[in-house]
Formats: C-alpha cells, sequence, structure tokens
C-alpha cells in the first residue's frame, strides 16, 4: 500500500500544480483581457480624436472653400459692374455733341501738329465731317473707333493715340482703385 499512497501523493500534486497553473493561466488571461480592453479603449479614444480633428480640417477646408466662392463670386460681379461703367463711359465719350467735338479736335490737332510737325490724322468715319486740318496735317482715313484721333509722323515710325477708347483706358488705369472705393468702399 505505500505505492497508493506514492501514487496519491504524486496525484494529488499533480492536481495542485494543474490548478495552479490553471490559475496562473486564467490570471494572466485576465491582465491580457484588461490590457486588450485598455487598449481598445485607448485605440477607440485616439482613432475619435483623429476623426473629429479630420472632422473639423474638412469642416474648416469647405468653410475656406465656400467663402473663395463667395470672394470669387462677388469680385466677378464687382468686375462686371466696373466693366459696364467702363462701357457707359466709353458710350457717353462717343455721343459727346458735335460741337464739343469739333473743339476738342481742333486742340488735339494742333498738339500733334506741334510735336509732330506735318502728319496723317485717322478718325472714324462719323467724325471726318468735324475735323479742321490745317495745311501739312493729312487725313489719312478711317479707323474703327467710338471717337477722337489718331496721328502718324510722316515717316510713320511715330503715333499719338487720342482715341476716346484709349484716353478712357490711361484714365481708367490711373484713377481705377479711386473709382472701385467709390463704387465698393
Amino acid at each position: 500500500m505505500g505505492l497508493d499512497k506514492v501514487v496519491e501523493e504524486i496525484l494529488r500534486r499533480g492536481e495542485e500544480r494543474k490548478q495552479e497553473i490553471v490559475r496562473l493561466g486564467e490570471k494572466e488571461r485576465d491582465e491580457q483581457v484588461k490590457l486588450a480592453e485598455k487598449r481598445i479603449v485607448d485605440d477607440r479614444q485616439k482613432s475619435e480624436k483623429k476623426a473629429e480633428a479630420a472632422i473639423a480640417q474638412m469642416e474648416q477646408q469647405e468653410l475656406s472653400s465656400a467663402e473663395l466662392e463667395s470672394k470669387k463670386a462677388s469680385l466677378a460681379a464687382q468686375k462686371q459692374v466696373m466693366d459696364a461703367l467702363k462701357e457707359q463711359m466709353l458710350d457717353a465719350l462717343g455721343a459727346y455733341p458735335p460741337e464739343k467735338k469739333k473743339k476738342l479736335y481742333a486742340k488735339l490737332v494742333a498738339k500733334a501738329k506741334k510735336e509732330l510737325g506735318e502728319c496723317y490724322v485717322y478718325s472714324n468715319n462719323g467724325d471726318k465731317a468735324l475735323l479742321q486740318l490745317p495745311s501739312g496735317v493729312t487725313n489719312a482715313g478711317a479707323i474703327d473707333c467710338r471717337g477722337g484721333l489718331v496721328f502718324e509722323s510722316k515717316d510713320r515710325s511715330y503715333r499719338l493715340d487720342y482715341r476716346f477708347e484709349s484716353l478712357l483706358e490711361e484714365v481708367w488705369n490711373k484713377e481705377m482703385r479711386e473709382i472701385y472705393a467709390k463704387l465698393f468702399g
């Protein structure tokens, strides 16, 4: 019977060892589960923060994009107003009364004669009758414009452009900021 007791003692120790290993295994499993749950919570929080940051960035980009589109639309509308105003001014210059055009053209002819000497002058077809040309200034034909004159030196190397379109463009470029400020300021 001594052998039976030895076998029982070995079995009992084996059972105790098995239970201790199972207990240690369960403890290790519980620790791993807790760590995994903590990692899951941490990962979820990190993912939520990243998602919130990405959403905030997308919202900011959308807002910036909408503001940019709004500014583009506003600038396009302002450009249309400026272009329409410029066109109205050009129409008004083209409709300048003939007597006033005649006086203006006389001054321009005198100025060009003084600067160029003998020269050629171009005008639109409707304004030819308004020109009073002194000797040395020759009518060279018609140009497509709303009014005004273009002078060319006799050797055709130099031009003075006094078309209404050119004069308005020059004034427009110099005064554009002030015009813009008055309209939209």
